[in-house]
């Protein structure tokens, strides 16, 4: 692993762990959260609020599009109110960002809640005492906003997948790969090999997959994004055929070549995250693939874990954040 990257992370950790926040978390059984896949209710005093820099730097950054999908996508989906309406209907939202000028203040303060209205929910709140200062404070923080905004959206998804969990072969991956992954109903075992593993999901319009495959674990190169991709076109070639004679799925690295990074919110502590596009050679088919590659501690292997969607001419950023979420609920 390059030191600069780790460092970055140790910075981004310390960052979070300093924000310079009042956190209030409500135990009681609450509602569950409303608001849509990675929507984000922002609440102003004001329109001016909204229309001006503050709304400006809320935009340039939720909005920025995704990386990896074939058609341009944002991160997240914004939607505004002003605080006047912001009536209890509003309050279950599960991602909340609070604007607020008090021009009394000496310094910007940050305020967090947790599961305040409802559940899962997260809703950070900036105070400051001019538009400058607001905009300073968010510029700031606001990865570490979006980290935990995408945890509560993960956590609703798997809400809801988790009652149709397809017991059978989460035994199997319990058996095989030593680890716990909830798979939810709809996905079949399409190939089971000793290293490899491939989960489909067949629909009349679009289909889902979930790699799980194991490789030596020798160094921290093999964390590195050529060595990533050459163990991935190396076992996709092997085990996923495409539907034309001869045709393979592999890695798209002209248009929309992969990109990783190395982060450690994810379950197991540590992983390299590699965003991009799937292609087949010798056929026409492309999609959308998010992995997740970590060292496991018991067998001495590297473990991935990727999820891939083909849906043709359609958004697909929902899509793959359904399985992204999957791929979040590993336990061992």
């Amino acid at each position: 692993m390059k030191q600069h990257r780790i460092l970055a992370w140790a910075l981004f950790l310390a960052v979070m762990a300093a924000l310079p926040s009042c956190e209030r978390t409500q135990t009681a059984k609450k509602d569950r959260s409303a608001g849509g896949t990675s929507e984000i209710l922002v609440v102003t005093q004001n329109e001016e609020q909204w229309e001006g820099m503050i709304g400006d730097s809320i935009r340039a950054f939720f909005l920025q599009p995704q990386y990896g999908l074939p058609q341009p996508e944002p991160l997240n989906k914004l939607t505004h109110i002003n605080v006047s309406g912001f009536s209890d209907m509003f309050k279950r939202h599960k991602s909340l960002l609070l604007v607020e000028i008090d021009p009394s203040l000496d310094k910007p303060i940050v305020e967090t809640g947790e599961d305040l209205w409802a559940a899962p929910q997260r809703v950070y709140k900036i105070i400051a005492p001019d538009r400058t200062s607001w905009c300073e404070t968010f510029n700031t923080y606001k990865d570490a906003y979006k980290v935990m905004y995408d945890k509560v959206e993960r956590d609703r998804i798997m809400s809801v997948l988790r009652p149709s969990t397809d017991n059978k072969i989460v035994e199997r991956i319990k058996e095989k790969m030593g680890f716990g992954l909830t798979i939810p109903s709809g996905f079949y075992i399409a190939k089971d090999e000793p290293d490899f593993m491939w989960l489909r999901k067949e629909l009349p319009k679009n289909s889902f997959g979930i790699f799980i495959y194991t490789t030596p674990y020798k160094d921290t190169l093999q964390l590195e994004l050529n060595s990533l991709v050459s163990v991935r076109n190396r076992l996709l070639q092997e085990h996923v055929p495409g539907p034309a004679d001869g045709s393979f799925m592999t890695t798209e690295r002209e248009f929309v070549p992969p990109v990783v990074n190395y982060i450690s919110t994810y379950p197991t502590g540590f992983a390299a995250e590699m965003r991009g596009m799937w292609c087949l050679v010798g056929d026409y088919m492309a999609g959308p693939f998010v992995s997740y590659t970590f060292p496991d501690e018991k067998t001495g292997n590297l473990v991935t874990l990727e999820g891939y969607v083909y849906y043709p001419n359609h958004d697909k950023r929902d899509d793959l954040l359904q399985l992204q979420s999957i791929l979040y609920s590993i336990q061992y």
